[in-house]
């Protein structure tokens, strides 16, 4: 697997949901909280600058208030840009002007730690995470509005991080030393992005000796195995160390982190897409943890980033699975239905909290990773097209030639059906790539009612374009009924790429809370199910699919029929549910 052949990933105001699609009503509810986080808490996340919230005796959650500030910046930006609305970039503007004000004149971000008292070990270990934090909202406000002051006062963040930390000679250096776990080595990622802008090479240094000096980090380069640590950070730190290797031509560091990525995805990823037990990863078997505390939202949305950013780098079909798989579960199961909550942990059973509490990471990571749906979809290299999700969306995309427009109507995941029409200039010669899932069965395209024999490379089908202005392609297929093994005798059900759940609004007559009741048959059959709410318990919730399947159920010799609804949308208004079953053992 190389990197000198990258592709491109489209802006935000390049790509529009439709109604009608999986992530549209979502992706809208995201803005809503997002303007709502701004009018509600803005003061709040911009005065954790003005003056530290933290001091002995309080909250120690208040150390690391200022992270909100830049997460925020980074899903607004991105959010506004793609929602065409200008009130909402003015919002945006104005939010990024007034975090940059708070800038010290050494490029510090925020009030300096206190000189007169003694410091404890959470202070120092958290200092750099909020520089962090706001690097990724000033390099997104940048990439995005052009807005040089940003990347100056990101530039500046940096030069403190350099002046205050170099040189990182040893595992005794302040900046490794001084770190709780990957608190500090987090911000390698931001100074290689910022690298991308500056091209000053001792950003590159700096993150060189990170890697060198960090045992942690070091270990995996020796190994090629992930460190057991808060897959959060690892992620972060992951992205860093892929992009150094990049920028370095380093084909061989390149490669061992492809392979821990892969170790991840093999060993610590649930089904249901992402990773941790109580925020960490740990050795052994994954469970279906009971108390819940599974999948941290922040965990989830640094995964997808980590992957986007190799598929980005590669342009190689098995990163656009796994983000498949992680959008279409985790990360949508995490938010509420309406957008205005978000979960901490994800669970796999019982019911969802929607979080609230003093640490609130999640409520502002969660817009993270929604916000990058639509940069999801396509992607493109030269003159060929990619698409990569099925979901209903028009597309403005820049090529080699000319601009293509592209618009999806889809009706995937209800069944496997998508249109394509693409609109090209007229002299327009290039390939459109539609990924073949390796989930799917009997997957065909017609190009303007033809029936195409296409070579399938690399799981994607290769179609030709040229010699008009319109093209037409359908695309159909089936989505099976798997299982998907957590660990040991524990599955979980999937339609295509999501995961089902039993939600106990639909399936008043059964008991999901004994682990060993309910088991999967050898045998599975699925058929839709057209229902409602069965009974007023329950608030009125937006329109979710649901599927009969029969499963055997040791109350009754013939086995029993529940409906399962898709994980995503399981348990959101505080219904107990189930994810992982065993097979029945014979």
């Amino acid at each position: 697997m190389t990197f000198d052949d990258p592709i491109t990933i489209p802006l935000p105001n390049e790509v529009r949901l439709l109604h009608g699609g999986r992530f549209v009503q979502r992706y809208d509810g995201n803005i809503s909280y997002l303007k709502y986080l701004h009018d509600h808490s803005g003061e709040f996340m911009l005065g954790a600058f003005a003056s530290r919230h933290y001091t002995p005796g309080k909250l120690l959650e208040r150390i690391w208030d200022g992270e909100y500030a830049g997460k925020w910046l980074d899903a607004a930006t991105q959010a506004a840009l793609n929602s065409h609305d200008q009130d909402f970039v003015a919002m945006v503007n104005e939010f990024a002007a007034k975090l940059r004000s708070y800038q010290q004149e050494d490029g510090f971000m925020g009030e300096p730690l206190p000189s007169d008292r003694d410091l404890n070990d959470w202070e120092l270990g958290w200092n750099v995470w909020v520089q962090w934090t706001s690097m990724i909202g000033l390099l997104t406000h940048y990439e995005l509005q052009g807005e040089l002051s940003s990347l100056q006062c990101a530039t500046r963040i940096s030069e403190w991080i350099l002046q205050t930390y170099s040189p990182i000679d040893s595992d005794k250096a302040a900046f490794i030393s001084q770190g709780r776990s990957f608190t500090n080595v987090a911000v390698i990622n931001q100074l290689m992005r910022l690298y991308k802008h500056t091209r000053n090479e001792k950003l590159c240094d700096f993150v060189e000796s990170v890697i060198q000096h960090f045992e942690p980090l070091r270990k995996m380069m020796e190994t090629g195995q992930p460190h057991i640590v808060h897959p959060y950070m690892l992620g972060a730190a992951l992205t860093g160390m892929v992009d150094l290797a990049v920028t370095r031509n380093d084909q061989q560091s390149f490669d061992i982190l492809v392979g821990i990525w892969r170790s991840l995805v093999k060993i610590h990823q649930f089904p249901t897409g992402s990773l941790g037990e109580n925020e960490n990863l740990y050795e052994g078997p994954l469970n279906d943890n009971p108390d819940g505390k599974l999948q941290e939202t922040c965990a989830t949305t640094e995964w997808i980033f980590l992957t986007q950013r190799l598929y980005e780098i590669t342009g190689e079909i098995e990163f656009a699975e796994v983000l498949e798989k992680t959008a279409y579960n985790a990360l949508v199961a995490a938010q509420s239905d309406d957008g205005m909550k978000w979960c901490y942990y994800t669970p796999l059973r019982y019911s969802k909290h929607f979080f609230h509490g003093p640490t609130r990471c999640c409520f502002w990571s969660g817009p993270r990773g929604i916000v990058r749906i639509p940069s999801i979809i396509y992607a493109t290299r030269k003159n060929e097209i990619f698409v990569n999700f099925f979901e209903s969306s028009t597309a403005s995309l820049e090529t080699q030639n000319g601009a293509v427009t592209i618009k999806q109507e889809s009706q995937f995941p209800k069944v496997g059906s998508t249109t394509i029409s693409l609109t090209t200039p007229s002299d327009w010669t290039g390939i459109l790539n539609v990924r073949v899932p390796t989930w799917s069965e009997g997957f065909t395209i017609k190009l303007d009612g033809n029936d195409l024999r296409t070579k399938l490379t690399n799981s994607y089908m290769k179609i030709e374009i040229n010699g008009s202005s319109e093209y037409v392609v359908d695309v159909n297929f089936r989505i099976p009924l798997t299982t998907e093994l957590l660990s040991d005798n524990s599955y979980a059900l999937k339609r295509g790429p999501e995961v089902l759940s039993i939600d106990l609004r639909d399936n008043n007559d059964t008991w999901i809370g004994k682990s060993d009741l309910i088991s999967i048959p050898n045998e599975l059959t699925l058929s839709a199910v057209d229902q409602e709410d069965p009974w007023p318990g329950f608030k009125k919730t937006p329109e979710r699919r649901r599927y009969r399947i029969r499963l055997d159920d040791r109350r009754t010799t013939e086995g029993m029929d529940f409906t399962f609804t898709p994980y995503a949308d399981a348990g959101n208004d505080g219904a107990a549910f189930r994810t992982v079953f065993p097979l029945t053992l014979e």
